[in-house]
């Protein structure tokens, strides 16, 4: 007995790509992301920062996480914006079964954060998606299928203009780390915070500032802290304690065994050291290499 054709069924909703729209207009709102999971989150306004990150990260800008790379995502109060999260099934639908389906994979492998400058270009195919996803009209799996495409391609063009546009020395990346060093020294931020904000890997930022300052990011970081940390000490009369908390570190003690561990000496050892040298030798401790 010949058995009837059927029509495939559609894959479960829980497969297919879905969108979470950012709306705390009053108080600081938490989204579970699954780490299986890759995530698009386009901030419109106000304030957004994924689980582990310290730095909070100013709207209009558009974030890129991998599957495995986030567990929460942060957004402040009076922030508004859209997030896709995307299966990895999806995600590997999503991609043209061509070399340029590589390229996108590659890319898409990496962390991203852009300025969101024509939002219409990602809005339009995440809400038709969002939309897609709701109603799960016949042929809908295959509508979110290209609806994700068009995203793909969108972040993927984004990161290659960035990538053409941007000056490939390590030399100008290392200054521009030191330029946002300068105005966040005092947040303690880490350095994946830092490559997050100059939109680039770790990996990438870390071999920048080795090869243009001979150290790490985090050694980079940790000198300037010491280097602000020896000039309060030997020009002010200011307590070791409120040192500290100047600085970002909310335990004094701990701020001296990061003292002792940099410099060999404690605090209060180089302040007598320092008051005890003539004014015209001493050092500025401003010099970066």
């Amino acid at each position: 007995m010949v058995q009837p054709v059927r029509p495939s069924a559609s894959p479960p909703r829980r497969s297919l790509p879905r969108v979470l729209r950012i709306q705390s207009p009053l108080t600081r709102v938490a989204f579970a992301v699954s780490p299986a999971t890759a995530h698009l989150a386009l901030v419109f306004a106000g304030q957004t920062r994924f689980a582990g990150e310290t730095a909070w990260t100013d709207g209009p800008r558009l974030l890129w996480r991998p599957a495995g790379e986030a567990s929460e995502l942060t957004a402040a109060s009076g922030s508004r914006g859209m997030i896709v999260a995307v299966p990895t099934l999806a995600l590997m639908r999503g991609l043209p079964s061509t070399p340029l389906g590589g390229q996108m994979r590659r890319t898409l492998d990496q962390q991203m954060s852009y300025p969101l400058d024509a939002p219409e270009r990602f809005t339009a195919p995440a809400e038709g998606l969002e939309a897609e996803r709701a109603t799960m009209a016949p042929g809908a799996d295959v509508a979110c299928g290209h609806y994700l495409s068009l995203l793909l391609v969108q972040l993927w063009r984004l990161a290659r203009a960035d990538m053409t546009a941007q000056d490939p020395s390590p030399e100008r990346l290392a200054e521009r780390f030191v330029q946002l060093a300068a105005q966040h020294l005092r947040e303690h931020w880490r350095v994946s915070d830092y490559a997050t904000r100059l939109g680039v890997s770790r990996d990438r930022l870390g071999a920048a500032v080795q090869r243009a300052t001979g150290r790490s990011p985090q050694h980079y970081l940790h000198r300037q802290i010491l280097n602000e940390a020896q000039t309060l000490l030997a020009t002010t009369g200011m307590p070791v304690g409120q040192i500290a908390f100047r600085l970002g570190f909310q335990d004094p003690a701990y701020f001296s065994r990061f003292f002792l561990r940099m410099s060999g000496e404690t605090p209060a050892a180089f302040r007598r050291a320092a008051r005890s040298r003539p004014r015209a030798g001493e050092d500025t401790y401003a010099a970066w290499p």
